[in-house]
């Protein structure tokens, strides 16, 4: 099998347009062969190695198979399609089994479904921005979030406004929790040695008495419970924020109908 071989999924005939993705039977099951079986083992390979030991080879290796049987399993013709499965099965995980009520409640609940499921899958947020597909849970994940404030009476942009708003503090938080450990997987330095070293840097920086600010603080790296926290506290905030907007707008609806 030459290089290209590899790299490539089934083969098509010139003029034949490519079905999409979510519309693919899957191929019938050999064991251990499934397309979910190859989905939750490149999954697998990505939370504890990365996402760059997502290749075509590897999963065959793992699952005892040729490449091409990769392709053919998962039905997939090429290796951004995978991405696009496994972004979706983890967008399942982020599904509630049902949504609380009021609007804040729902939102608030959806979003802590979120960053634990990004916590856990950490290579989710550098797909971000790759022009991932929106598959089946991506779709449902998205009309979550809708149910979520269809109660609200207000118009579709401030909808939309309210919840890219706590989509993107949630991916924040959760970029940052993950970088704060992102250190354990860098090579020749652990995360102890990371924090040491950065805590070695800061207290130098300090006994200059350039920085009165940041030696009043104390220590910046925050424990689990202390993210937690602050996680918690920040999307309380944002959530007030909405909220006293909501009140402001209905507010003044009702004076401009006196008038």
């Amino acid at each position: 099998m030459t290089r290209a071989d590899a790299n490539a999924g089934p083969r098509r005939t010139k003029n034949e347009r490519p079905r999409p993705l979510w519309t693919r039977s899957p191929t019938p099951r050999r064991a251990p062969l499934s397309r979910e079986a190859i989905v939750t083992c490149a999954i697998s390979l990505a939370d504890s190695q990365g996402l760059d030991a997502v290749s075509i080879r590897t999963l065959a290796t793992e699952l005892g198979a040729r490449p091409m049987s990769i392709y053919t399993y998962a039905q997939i013709e090429r290796k951004k399609e995978l991405f696009d499965l496994m972004v979706d099965a983890v967008c399942g995980e982020m599904l509630l089994d049902q949504l609380p009520r009021p609007w804040r409640d729902a939102l608030r609940a959806t979003a802590l479904r979120c960053r634990d499921a990004l916590i856990r899958h950490p290579w989710w947020t550098e797909l971000v921005g790759r022009n991932v597909l929106t598959g089946p849970n991506g779709t449902r994940y998205r009309e979550q979030t809708l149910a979520a404030i269809a109660g609200l009476k207000i118009d579709r942009t401030r909808k939309l406004a309210i919840i890219l708003a706590v989509e993107r503090y949630v991916v924040g938080q959760a970029t940052y929790a993950i970088d704060e450990h992102g250190a354990s997987r860098t090579p020749a330095r652990t995360h102890e040695q990371w924090r040491q070293a950065a805590d070695e840097h800061r207290t130098v920086q300090i006994e200059t008495a350039e920085f009165p600010h940041l030696t009043a603080l104390g220590p910046l790296h925050p424990t689990p419970d202390d993210q937690e926290r602050y996680f918690t506290l920040g999307l309380d905030w944002l959530l007030d924020g909405i909220s006293t907007d909501l009140k402001r707008q209905r507010s003044t609806t009702r004076n401009g109908q006196r008038h």
